[in-house]
């Protein structure tokens, strides 16, 4: 009878095993960013660390549907630190635009928790518009993050970029001007900031700036951890590359490009790839028939303070292109306070400092006669807000009051709207004039 009940319960306790539901074990992945390496209305890039140095991959659909190896991409793996650190790094192709879907990093076994992102608008679908509300989109600009604290001044600023994101659903993506860590090749630096960033980046791609504190003579440990666009000048295409979202183009240059150290290691060929970069910039902004355009960089063309010789040499190397390219809004960092010049050659200078060091450039009383608006206390952020005719800046602090607002006006003829309400393009220049209809993108997903 004992050994009856015995062999009953191992039946039971056997049946109970193999009728339970099996989990997964998730994947060990951390630092999830988003960014765009491609086109933003058709394409998505991932990275992301895991200590395993298994293959990667990333599965995506719609918002809703189904996850499946049917619609998977395989990362590549990026050794970043021999044998201690590896990021992996997929891109997503053939999306549609302005579409929410669903993706999970994993090693085709176990996977990461799902999370979403969205596609950008066509420029076709933004260019001119009735209904101005329907093309209008925000993004955010985040100045320097370098801290005083490392890991409590990093915890904060997470929190904030947090808070920001949930103050601020509606954001596209986000805009880093440069200093995000303090050592440009301390891992533990890096884990930091990707750690906080994650949790708000795995959701809205973060488009970057080399600031100083990222480079010694060259940014290495930076390219390696984050995924640019490569559009930029041979030899330096992530340093410096540009991207549209909308009705809006986007020139990121590495203002480090100036310092005497990278000057040096280069020695002649520095002029050649200074003038190959100051032609692409050129080319690129002239090129653009975007209705807004904005540079990001991280050193200031106007600061508070004048001293730094690579102020100048943006000004005499850069400014003249800006200017000629219509650019509206340069957005950059370094002095570690909020600033907004006024219109000088029809183009705001605004800094951002969204860190915990505050400026030793300012004295209280040194403000240059360009500035409009200065904050040297808070960490703050801004929020830019793009529509068909107008672009709006609005700084907060980091409890989210506002400290300035700004915004920009540009005129759409009715002549164009009712054209562009008709489904047709109209692009003129040069003397002549071009229609042409507007053709669907087909074979996304």
């Amino acid at each position: 009878m004992k050994r009856f009940c015995i062999a009953a319960l191992m039946s039971i306790i056997l049946l109970f095993l193999l009728s339970a539901p099996v989990f997964a074990a998730e994947y060990d992945s951390d630092q999830i960013i988003l960014s765009w390496t491609d086109d933003s209305a058709h394409t998505q890039t991932i990275t992301w660390h895991s200590a395993s140095k298994k293959d990667g991959y990333v599965q995506y659909n719609r918002e809703g549907m189904q996850l499946s190896p049917q619609h998977q991409v395989k990362a590549k793996i990026i050794e970043v630190k021999e044998d201690q650190y590896y990021r992996y790094e997929a891109t997503i192709r053939g999306l549609s635009q302005k579409t929410t879907y669903e993706y999970r990093v994993g090693d085709g076994t176990s996977w990461s928790k799902v999370h979403t992102f969205s596609t950008a608008p066509t420029w076709e679908t933004s260019r001119i518009t009735t209904t101005d509300d329907a093309q209008s989109f925000e993004f955010l600009y985040l100045g320097d993050i370098q801290y005083k604290k490392r890991s409590q001044d990093y915890k904060t600023w997470g929190r904030m970029v947090e808070d920001i994101r949930q103050r601020n659903p509606g954001i596209a993506f986000a805009l880093m001007g440069g200093d995000m860590v303090n050592s440009p090749r301390n891992m533990n630096d890096w884990n930091l900031f990707l750690s906080q960033a994650t949790s708000v980046f795995a959701g809205i791609p973060m488009m970057t700036a080399i600031g100083n504190h990222e480079t010694t003579v060259k940014a290495d440990m930076y390219l390696k951890m984050l995924a640019l666009p490569q559009n930029g000048p041979k030899g330096v295409s992530e340093e410096f590359y540009s991207f549209d979202y909308g009705n809006c183009h986007f020139a990121v240059v590495n203002t480090s490009f100036f310092l005497d150290n990278r000057k040096a290691a280069m020695e002649e060929e520095w002029e050649q790839q200074l003038t190959a970069i100051s032609s692409w910039l050129e080319q690129d902004l002239t090129e653009s028939g975007a209705r807004w355009k904005v540079v990001v960089m991280h050193h200031p063309a106007y600061g508070i303070s004048d001293g730094d010789p690579i102020y100048d040499a943006i000004r005499e190397e850069w400014e003249p292109v800006f200017e000629q390219g219509e650019v509206d809004l340069v957005l950059c960092g370094h002095q570690h306070l909020y600033m907004r010049t006024k219109e000088i050659g029809n183009i705001t200078y605004v800094m951002g400092n969204s860190g915990k060091r505050r400026s030793t450039y300012f004295n209280g009383e040194n403000v240059p006669e360009y500035v409009e608006a200065i904050n040297a206390t808070d960490s703050n952020y801004q929020i830019i807000k793009v529509s068909e005719d107008k672009l709006t800046l609005e700084s907060y602090d980091e409890e989210g009051q506002i400290i300035d607002k700004w915004s920009k006006n540009k005129s759409v003829s009715p002549l164009l709207k009712a054209v562009a309400a008709a489904g047709i393009i109209v692009v003129v220049g040069a003397g002549a004039v071009l229609i042409r209809l507007r053709v669907r993108k087909r074979g996304s997903l």
